[in-house]
């Protein structure tokens, strides 16, 4: 069966920097065991004492758990988009079983008051069983944090130097664009301006030949002209003479 999610609906007036989390944690995970050696003290020694300062670490284990929450919050954000799919999972997975904890230790706080209003037993019961499964389940929280950093390396050394090489490639793609977008341009322009110049000259060509045609066609015409001026003048002066029979003459 899978847990709910759920959130903490309290939103920070500040950015949480990242790499808190791993100093925080070890306090979330000392302070249940400190309350919970204090507790089994004050069974023995009874000690008024004990029981405030059991109380006095018990509150300070809240503010402790709401800092890991946050602190875990901003290291795995700036870790998921460079993790698989598997260790998402198991991110999102730390991340919830966190958030239950953050709400399941208000649990021992209200047994610990009771305890001290009440001063019943059953309510000092109540809160050592309470510490001790919180407790179990910090310890399990733990381990899946150690196995996400050891295991997944999440926010290690490499991972954020993978982050950087990915933002610096993604720069370079990006300018790599903008440098083809030009190239690609610049190459339209030469086309147009190939097709142009082969229009122009094939132009050229066609006018020089009509040109050739038409002169060809006038030197043509007037060399039939002169032949067939040279024609006249040969008939005419091979016509035969007429003589003059009458007067005899010609």
């Amino acid at each position: 069966m899978q847990l709910p999610e759920i959130s903490i609906p309290l939103t920070l007036p500040f950015e949480v920097p990242v790499m808190l989390h791993p100093v925080v944690v070890h306090f979330a995970f000392v302070l249940p065991i400190v309350v919970l050696l204090l507790e089994l003290s004050n069974l023995a020694f009874k000690r008024r004492a004990l029981s405030v300062a059991s109380l006095a670490f018990l509150l300070l284990a809240v503010g402790v758990f709401l800092a890991s929450y946050f602190t875990g919050k901003a290291d795995g954000s700036e870790a998921f988009d460079l993790l698989g799919e598997e260790a998402r999972g198991e991110l999102k997975a730390h991340r919830l079983l966190g958030t239950y904890l953050v709400y399941a230790l208000l649990i021992p706080v209200v047994f610990k008051l009771m305890a001290m209003i009440l001063a019943q037993k059953w309510a000092r019961g109540a809160l050592i069983v309470t510490l001790v499964m919180f407790i179990s389940f910090v310890a399990k929280q733990g381990y899946d944090g150690g196995e996400l950093v050891y295991k997944y390396g999440v926010n290690v050394a490499p991972v954020t130097e993978a982050r950087e090489a990915v933002e610096d490639m993604n720069t370079t793609i990006a300018e790599q664009n903008a440098t083809i977008g030009e190239l690609k341009a610049e190459l339209e322009a030469l086309k147009a301006k190939e097709e142009k110049g082969v229009g122009e000259a094939v132009n050229e060509a066609v006018n020089e030949a009509v040109s050739k045609v038409k002169d060809m066609l006038v030197e043509a015409n007037a060399t039939v002209r002169q032949l067939v001026d040279a024609n006249d003048s040969s008939a005419a002066t091979n016509a035969p003479v007429e003589t003059n029979e009458t007067n005899g003459t010609l």
